[in-house]
């Protein structure tokens, strides 16, 4: 099938790839220095990303958390962690990770719209306000996002012509995802199919050795990814570790989602109904599905994973889109007119750059888990009783917990827990004095905690969080006043308490 022309200046004064090399060298910089000058550890899936490294090391005693596969980080991070401390280590390795999804996007803009197209849709991925978020609160699905998004170029490429080179990276990419990120895994599921219907239905020519060139390699790299099944078992959903009382389905309400969704669906339809490269074209129904994936939220943390990170993939055929868009556009109107946008993109990025940087500092204040005196009390902890678990009042400060001082770290919840979590949570109130009458030293020995760590800042940093479940309306003053707690140190708003007998 003939492809239509990609937009190409006649005459580049510089190396296109150069100038790609720049964007990601900047960007490198920008992240280096964001994450460098965060006072403290980073972040929110920190936690779960350390007790994974813990994991594949064999040094994981708590069980906290769920189940991750191998990959997820894990032995990504080890290197890390092996050659830094696991807060240097962790923020470099966060650093390279969100850079994971700007090659893909200038690879399929470059392929599909053209040189100078490709490196707008970097540019403008490499500052995307939602991925400056993700690198503060776990930059592990951004690497996903990447291989799913090379995976729809491999498959763009196979369904041209057969290459080895092309179908050794489609295999990669999808045995890859599984092992490496979980929520990819099912995003993947859901979009590498469309992609493949869209290539078949708007290509115009005969499916069969389409289907061959790509279902293939497909079906190997599937082979690869099913090795890390036991991992998901677990977190099946309704499996009861991580399904919460409520639908399963829901639309979401008034929420910043909508705005991507007005933004998203429109162009990706567009997209899917003008673009002259039906490889183009399927990307725009992947696009505009993920916009109303995005819409939807579920009491299962397995299904909302899906239709909540669906909006962060949504980026990456996003600016592909908007690269289209711009080259057809421009080409149309006068010289004085392309001026005129010329410095309107300029002027977007600018934007996009500052608010790259605000996001960041934003997310990193109120997704503080371990800040210095939260350090300095699991520090006295480890020092007065190594062995001894800690109660808290989040579940992500928990999982920071349980992989620093590798202990038990029970948590308070925002809502009523899932099924297995049940009769924890109850004890966890119990030892924060909050449920009269009932038996503290029997709560605290099936906890096997000794201690009582609170950060007053959880989770009342945001009005959009909800207060802890079944929580004392005196909440901390409540819990100071009960007989058996000693305080041992507090912190500005961190408090440590040692549980007597």
């Amino acid at each position: 099938m003939k492809i239509a022309a990609r937009y190409s200046p006649k005459s580049p004064k510089v190396s296109y790839l150069a100038v790609f090399f720049a964007i990601l060298v900047g960007a490198l910089a920008l992240r280096t220095a964001l994450v460098l000058n965060h006072e403290g550890f980073l972040g929110v899936d920190g936690g779960a990303y350390w007790l994974s490294v813990n994991a594949v090391l064999g040094d994981e005693p708590t069980g906290a958390g769920f189940p991750r596969p191998p990959l997820a980080p894990g032995w990504l991070l080890v290197p890390f962690v092996e050659l830094f401390s696991f807060d240097l280590g962790y923020k470099l390795w966060s650093v390279l990770a969100s850079l994971a999804p700007i090659p893909p996007v200038y690879l399929l803009t470059r392929r599909y719209v053209g040189e100078l197209p490709a490196l707008l849709a970097a540019g403008f991925i490499a500052v995307d306000l939602m991925h400056a978020e993700m690198i503060v609160t776990g930059a592990l699905p951004l690497i996903g996002f990447a291989l799913i998004a090379m995976a729809w170029w491999a498959m763009g490429g196979l369904a041209e012509r057969w290459s080895w080179r092309t179908a050794a990276v489609l295999v990669l990419s999808i045995g890859l995802v599984p092992w490496i990120n979980q929520t990819s895994a099912g995003l993947a599921v859901i979009t590498l199919p469309l992609y493949l219907i869209g290539l078949l239905a708007f290509g115009n020519m005969s499916w069969l050795p389409v289907a061959r060139r790509i279902v293939a390699p497909a079906f190997v790299g599937s082979l690869i990814g099913i090795g890390a099944l036991p991992w998901y078992m677990k977190v099946l959903p309704a499996s009861g570790l991580l399904d919460y009382p409520g639908p399963w389905i829901f639309l979401t309400g008034f929420d910043a989602v909508w705005l991507q969704f007005v933004l998203g669906l429109p162009l990706g339809l567009w997209v899917a109904r003008a673009a002259p490269d039906y490889r183009l074209r399927s990307l725009g129904l992947v696009m505009a599905l993920l916009a109303v994936l995005n819409l939807f939220l579920s009491n299962d943390e397995t299904i909302i994973n899906i239709f909540y990170r669906s909006g962060y993939l949504l980026a990456l055929p996003f600016y592909v889109g908007i690269a289209w868009a711009v080259t057809r556009w421009v080409p149309k109107i006068d010289w004085a007119r392309r001026a005129v946008i010329t410095v309107g993109i300029v002027a977007a990025g600018a934007l996009m750059l500052a608010g790259y940087v605000f996001q960041f500092n934003n997310q990193a204040g109120y997704s503080l888990m371990i800040s210095p005196a939260t350090e300095r009390a699991l520090e006295t902890v480890h020092r007065l009783d190594p062995d001894s678990g800690i109660v808290t009042d989040a579940f992500s400060l928990s999982l920071w917990i349980a992989a620093m001082n590798k202990v038990p770290a029970p948590h308070t919840w925002n809502t009523a827990p899932p099924p297995t979590f049940t009769q924890t949570d109850r004890d966890v109130r119990c030892v924060l004095n909050w449920v009269t009458g009932c038996d503290v030293p029997a709560a605290t020995d099936r906890l096997g905690v000794g201690y009582v760590l609170i950060e007053e800042r959880f989770p009342y940093y945001n009005e959009r969080v909800p207060g802890i479940y079944l929580a004392h309306p005196r909440l901390w003053d409540q819990t100071a006043a009960a007989p058996w707690l000693r305080l041992v140190s507090k912190e500005g708003t961190t408090s440590l308490w040692a549980i007597t007998r």
